[in-house]
């Protein structure tokens, strides 16, 4: 369906379907458009199960990356910070991605706040589908983050 298309989705979900707090569902997508997909406007690529979550759900359709580059931005929506605060930020000097923390501590400060612990602390139960990029190292993988 899409070309080349890198995605993080993290899948948010409830630990009992009888509370009333809402699913929560994040979907981060590099070098995907705006009009990629088909509740967007696009007739010339079926994307129905998106189309369907975005029939039966609520859209935030203003939403800005805090940064061109896949870890700054992932760093941004998990910390809720901009890349200058949380250390995940690049010049993109010769069109390198920002691993700087990466090289030198070996990924996101230990620190960080990340939205999926929070959701855990108020008993949300969480997944991660696509890639990390927030850090290789054992101390640093989703798993160990929330």
């Amino acid at each position: 369906m899409f070309t080349r298309l890198s995605c993080i989705v993290l899948c948010l979900t409830i630990a009992n379907c009888l509370d009333n707090r809402p699913n929560i569902i994040i979907m981060l997508m590099d070098d995907m458009g705006w009009g990629d997909i088909g509740v967007n406007g696009n007739w010339a690529k079926e994307t129905p199960y998106i189309d369907k979550m975005a029939a039966e759900g609520m859209l935030f359709m203003d939403f800005y990356t805090a940064n061109p580059l896949c870890s700054p931005s992932r760093a941004a929506l998990m910390t809720g910070r901009l890349p200058i605060r949380n250390g995940f930020y690049s010049t993109n000097a010769h069109a390198r991605n920002a691993y700087t923390p990466q090289t030198i501590v070996g990924g996101i400060h230990e620190y960080e706040q990340l939205l999926p612990k929070l959701l855990k602390e108020a008993d949300y139960k969480s997944k991660i589908i696509g890639k990390w990029h927030l850090g290789h190292r054992r101390q640093f993988l989703p798993c160990n983050r929330g």
